[in-house]
């Protein structure tokens, strides 16, 4: 493990920093850091983890830590940095949501919450519906009679709004009350069951009222990442406050102000100048888009001064790469139907004049009900020959795009890669990486390196003999499934990663593996195939605009701009902007008159008109 001086240090190959960004990748002091889309932010944070860990100003045993306020965004980060760091380095890394953040502490220190607060140690996180909101309002009726009167969404604000101060005995006002009763309802049975909303408040409660334990966690990271900042809400960020303000942490945000998608959940347009206040940060600006050409990055420009009178624009890092000429269109259809044509006449002809564009370069985005949009668009891409992958559509209960993301879904997918010699990727190293975290094993080591190669191999051995000259149609797949977690078994796992601990998330990700491997196997005949249709490589993306944030492709086809999807609030901004900053190449807007109609978004396509878009009826 080399140290190196600060001075010297370089980023990693392939990799160009300078001017602002390597100021703030290298600095010392703690900052808010707000850039454009394409502007590289996860890379950013990433070249800043490898710099303090290889230089030292992260010294050992101390840790970093990245708070994220997404699933996809803690992923992608912790493999960002597993790239570019050694493994040595990497270790002391740890990239989490705020969620997983706060479930750690409550797991860890449990015992410290006083009883009534207490949750069973076997707790279970639950997501209430309308069905559960229901059910409690008449379970209590009798108690509070106005609980009737509110409804589910004012009743989730009453109760994670904080942890009941008052015994439920003295409240006084019905929110009191409502309160005092969803915790104990939830809290006092024997397997508890709690939000991760609570989860958070009694994380904070922790630290607040145990000095000794936050001393020991403040002890412990040397350093704080905030990734996705502009999405966090008034009570996360009361949690990373309780945690780190007046430590000696070097906090680093990082996030995008145009692009606060959860603007809906609550998050808040001021916390930047929150967060420099209550940490002293200093604010720095990235002005380039290295993801988009120069049209594209123009149009983004045009658009948002239109909607911020603040808006600092970015700058076109490809200034000097060819553009398309028809890279900005808008489409204008009488119906959906013809709408779903065009689109796949579109792809069709697209694919075939570029050799270099793969069905996966392009994405078709939607604001919501993307299962509806692939109904009606299903039949015509079908007739085309063009496969389409619906990322939200469930499988076993978890969405594709998620499932897609779970650990073990890439163990499983890598062992098959492997038994089945379908060498794309990097399946060994997936396949061992795995097997030494959850056995265990320093592959840094002689022995810990030839410990989990024999471990590999002595399993891919296994699922290729029980696999043998049979196709993927030819198996059943719930039996290869069960037959590799024998070998690498669940209660590993459920030890090896936090966030299996509870066990239903484990299964959930299993059976969504199971029932999407039978699927992809009815359209394959050779592995090859089946397993190139569950990672979707001849696929054209079909996703919400939500799921798309920090991803990129060629081409993005904008559906459903309509009133059907769009209600008028200030969200809708934010929302437009993500869609639009995914494109490198060229972007389509869509209209279709068969909608609800366009009043709520008739800014949009005026300032789309201003700027020099064309609609084409075609």
């Amino acid at each position: 493990m080399t140290i190196v001086k600060p001075e010297d240090w370089l980023p990693s190959p392939g990799i160009n920093l300078e001017g602002k960004a390597l100021e703030v990748a290298t600095a010392n002091a703690s900052a808010s850091i707000l850039a454009g889309p394409g502007a590289g932010k996860t890379e950013l944070l990433a070249q800043r983890a490898t710099y303090l860990l290889a230089t030292g100003v992260c010294p050992f045993p101390k840790r970093i830590l990245a708070i994220s306020f997404k699933v996809d965004a803690a992923r992608n980060l912790q493999k960002r940095v597993e790239q570019r760091c050694s493994l040595e380095f990497a270790g002391r890394f740890e990239s989490l949501t705020l969620h997983a953040f706060a479930k750690r502490i409550v797991d860890q220190f449990r015992e410290a919450l006083p009883a009534h607060l207490q949750p069973s140690s076997d707790y279970r996180v639950m997501f209430p519906n309308r069905d559960i909101w229901e059910d409690f309002g008449m379970a209590y009726s009798g108690e509070v009679p106005t609980i009737r009167n509110f409804n589910n969404a004012q009743m989730a604000k009453i109760v994670h709004e904080q942890i009941p101060e008052t015994p439920l005995e003295n409240a006084t006002t019905d929110e009191e009350k409502i309160r005092g009763l969803w915790w104990k309802h939830n809290l006092s049975v024997t397997r508890s069951n709690i939000t991760f909303d609570m989860i958070m408040l009694l994380a904070a409660w922790i630290i607040r009222r145990e000095e000794t334990i936050k001393s020991a966690l403040q002890n412990t990271y040397s350093h704080v990442f905030l990734d996705e900042f502009q999405d966090v809400t008034d009570q996360q960020y009361a949690l990373v406050k309780a945690a780190f303000v007046n430590s000696k942490a070097v906090m680093t945000a990082v996030g995008d102000s145009n692009q606060a998608i959860m603007r809906w959940a609550g998050a808040k347009a001021d916390i930047f100048n929150r967060f420099e206040q209550d940490f002293n940060a200093e604010s720095n600006r990235l002005l380039f888009n290295f993801r988009s050409n120069k049209a594209i990055v123009g149009l983004i420009n045009s658009l948002a001064r239109t909607f911020d009178n603040d808006y600092v624009e970015t700058e076109a890092a490809r200034i000097d790469d060819p553009v398309h000429e028809n890279a900005i269109e808008g489409w204008v259809f009488n119906t959906r139907n013809d709408e779903g044509l065009h689109l796949a006449e579109f792809i069709h002809n697209e694919l075939a004049q570029n050799d270099n564009l793969n069905p996966s370069d392009i994405v078709v985005l939607a604001r919501i009900r993307v299962d509806d949009v692939e109904k009606r668009i299903r039949d015509a891409f079908q007739n085309k020959e063009i496969k389409i992958r619906n990322e939200a559509r469930a499988v076993g209960g978890i969405a594709i795009q998620d499932l897609v993301k779970e650990r073990i879904y890439e163990f499983l997918i890598a062992v098959l890669k492997l038994a089945t010699n379908v060498r794309v990727g990097s399946p060994f190293q997936v396949c061992r990486d795995i097997v030494a975290d959850v056995r265990g094993i320093d592959i840094n080591t002689d022995r810990g390196h030839s410990d989990s190669l024999v471990i590999v191999r002595n399993l891919v051995e296994d699922i290729g003999s029980f696999i043998g000259s049979r196709g993927p149609n030819e198996i059943s797949m719930d039996e290869l499934v069960d037959r590799v977690l024998t070998k690498i078994t669940a209660n590993e796992f459920l030890r090896a990663y936090r966030e299996y601990s509870g066990g239903d998330r484990f299964m959930d990700a299993v059976a969504g593996f199971k029932e999407f491997i039978r699927e992809c196997t009815n359209e394959s005949s050779t592995w090859e195939n089946c397993i190139s249709n569950m990672e979707g490589n001849d696929s054209v993306r079909l996703m919400t605009i939500h799921k798309s944030k920090g991803l990129e492709y060629h081409t993005v086809i904008f559906l459903e701009f309509n009133d059907d999807s769009f209600w008028g609030n200030e969200d809708d901004v934010n929302v437009f902007f993500v869609a639009l900053s995914r494109a490198r190449e060229k972007i389509r807007f869509s209209f279709t008159k068969d909608s609800r109609g366009f009043n709520n978004v008739g800014t949009f396509i005026k300032n789309l008109q201003d700027a020099g878009v064309k609609f084409l009826s075609p």
